[in-house]
């Protein structure tokens, strides 16, 4: 009866995990006998699903004007898991380039690491009467307390420079 009950959480908990990559669009676990009393084998059969994402989106802000952003996203690059983002954003006013990256087991350990490069400048208008250039980047750890829960540093650095219009 042990033997049983051990056997339905190895196979939950399998089936919940690969569920909880969101990489598959179907995951089914079967299990059978393995070569000693204490052993089972877990058979899994999945369905990938697509973890790329392209999307064109606009709009209107007051401060940059009509606004509109291209993006191209992959959740699971390569089939490793990793993350990788690329994105431009055009305005009235407005105009920046972000692109972004992170590894799920960094260095091999159970640490995903990522960072983020973005650049931005935002001309003089109505409402902004001066013009911004940013530059900069961010970095962030995530470190498992439990296969829920995990907690993450991060650390922003970014370079801003202010001028006024030359009219």
């Amino acid at each position: 009866l042990l033997r049983e009950a051990r056997e339905v959480l190895l196979h939950d908990r399998a089936e919940r995990r690969l569920n909880n990559l969101n990489y598959f669009k179907k995951v089914k676990v079967t299990n059978e006998p393995g070569s000693a009393p204490d052993r089972i084998v877990l058979n899994v059969d999945v369905e990938e699903k697509s973890t790329g994402n392209f999307s064109i989106g606009g709009g209107y802000s007051t401060n940059q004007g009509w606004l509109a952003e291209l993006s191209v996203v992959e959740t699971n690059l390569m089939g490793r898991g990793q993350y990788a983002r690329a994105a431009v954003q055009y305005g009235e006013f407005a105009k920046g380039v972000e692109l972004s990256f992170a590894e799920p087991y960094f260095l091999g350990y159970r640490v995903g690491a990522g960072v983020d490069l973005f650049m931005k400048e935002t001309q003089a208008s109505t409402y902004i009467l001066y013009n911004i250039d940013t530059v900069g980047a961010n970095f962030r750890l995530s470190f498992p307390l439990s296969e829920e829960i995990a907690i993450g540093p991060r650390y922003s650095i970014y370079q801003q420079e202010l001028t006024l219009p030359q009219d």
